[in-house]
């Protein structure tokens, strides 16, 4: 059976951006879902601290009980902030900048750069036969190993892009393709 999965480039007046069409890896679902569920517990540990013995107690508030119940809330909203954390990577590339960005949109579409990179740094844009079918178009760093993952898909699909990255590259850094 074959994925079907597609990129997708959408311009946008700072240059454009590449969704790579792939899913998120099980062990990043699984890890938000454990900390949805962990800081919802959390969460309501920290209200039940002070909340719960002022209703069958009457007694005030201590200074212990504001502490745990900060610190609990503090480790919730962590955990919910990372919950509610997007899972599909992006690569914005800025051309008027002259800036590629690794780009994680939350639930509610608010992006988060992991990585910034400039075109000067980017040694060459590749397509890396995958498995199957599929390939892989990548960025290399200048004199490294290390690659930017951008999207996945059939090699034909992805020469258009390929070669539109490098002449973006070869204007702004340098580089070759």
């Amino acid at each position: 059976m074959t994925d079907n999965t597609q990129f997708s480039v959408e311009d946008t007046f700072w240059g454009y951006q590449i969704r790579s069409g792939t899913s998120p890896a099980l062990g990043v679902i699984l890890a938000q879902s454990a900390s949805y569920f962990f800081g919802a517990c959390l969460m309501i540990s920290a209200v039940s601290i002070t909340i719960v013995p002022l209703l069958f107690t009457g007694e005030g508030v201590g200074t212990m009980r504001i502490v745990a119940s900060v610190l609990l809330g503090a480790a919730a909203f962590y955990l919910l902030w990372f919950a509610s954390r997007g899972s599909q990577t992006e690569i914005h590339v800025d051309t008027s900048v002259g800036e590629i960005r690794q780009v994680i949109s939350n639930r509610a579409g608010r992006p988060t750069t992991v990585g910034a990179y400039g075109f000067d740094t980017i040694g060459g844009v590749h397509i890396i036969d995958g498995h199957g079918p599929m390939s892989l178009l990548v960025l290399q760093y200048r004199d490294t190993d290390q690659q930017i993952s951008v999207a996945e898909g059939l090699e034909a699909q992805l020469i258009a892009l390929r070669d539109r990255l490098a002449r973006d590259l070869m204007v702004g850094g340098g580089t070759k393709a």
